[in-house]
């Protein structure tokens, strides 16, 4: 169980850094960014080693799912959903890496540093974006990702 899990579980405070809690899905969005590019065998390489930590049979069926995934983007480029799809799957398996191990964390900080050095641009698109609402009494809240269109309904 994560870190973030267990204490919320078990009612504790817990100083988490912004960029460990969202490790997951920056990590990502640079995975993904990758896929497409000429050094993605070695980035490939790298995140299946991360994901192994050691055991081979768990590093090649992690390589396997980055190739298949590769090949999804490959396939359909312009395919925004898609690419979306592949990132939230790898935002949470690489969160939970990080939850789960200090020391896959660090080194997934510092890929991610790395990456967004030597892509600035990309970096930039890349962004992780953190929504925060409260409500109270009868309010609600309706939070989207992406273009959200609101139509305000006229009154009788």
């Amino acid at each position: 169980m994560g870190l973030v899990t267990a204490a919320a579980r078990e009612g504790t405070a817990l100083d988490v850094s912004a960029e460990l809690a969202t490790i997951g899905a920056t990590g990502a969005s640079a995975l993904v960014a990758s896929m497409t590019t000429d050094g993605w065998h070695g980035v490939r390489d790298w995140i299946a080693g991360l994901l192994g930590r050691g055991r081979t049979e768990v590093e090649a069926r992690q390589a396997a799912r980055l190739d298949r995934d590769r090949e999804l983007l490959l396939a359909a480029p312009e395919a925004e959903d898609r690419s979306r799809d592949v990132m939230d799957s790898w935002a949470v398996r690489l969160q939970d890496l990080a939850d789960d191990d200090p020391e896959a964390a660090r080194e997934l900080l510092k890929f991610v540093a790395q990456w967004q050095a030597e892509n600035p641009e990309a970096a930039q698109k890349a962004t992780v974006i953190r929504q925060h609402a409260k409500a109270s009494g009868k309010a609600r809240i309706n939070q989207v990702g992406g273009n959200q269109t609101v139509i305000k309904p006229r009154r009788p």
